[in-house]
């Protein structure tokens, strides 16, 4: 679901097992961290982990939405990773309109970065 508050932009997803499963299907990434819930609560996580390019591909697409065509051609987004996501967990995505993007579950921030269009 997407909707705009005030000057911000909001991307929210329910996480689950078959969209981390169609990511890693779609771009080949076959590491176990992502389909082995034992494994992952093994390690200290809550469950599998979602894929970290995939959670930035919510923030790339709410960039697009605020930046229309540019994006494609003067867009720069960057992300750091600062907590997992995991099936069950209600993703929050936001892009502020001064470019700062946050990811966001239940347990707190989960991405951090910006979004924002450079001179070329």
């Amino acid at each position: 679901m997407l909707k705009r508050t005030d000057a911000t932009l909001e991307k929210k997803v329910k996480m689950t097992q078959e969209i981390i499963d169609q990511y890693g299907r779609i771009n080949g990434d076959n590491d176990t961290i992502h389909y082995d819930e034992e494994l992952a609560k093994s390690r200290g996580f809550r469950g599998t982990l979602a894929h970290g390019l995939n959670v930035m591909g919510y923030a790339a697409g709410l960039a697009a939405q605020k930046y229309g065509e540019r994006w494609y051609t003067e867009g720069e987004l960057y992300t750091k990773w600062i907590a997992p996501v995991c099936p069950g967990d209600d993703l929050v995505v936001t892009l502020a309109d001064d470019g700062e993007l946050q990811g966001a579950v239940a347990q707190g921030p989960t991405m951090v970065g910006h979004a924002k269009l450079v001179g070329r």
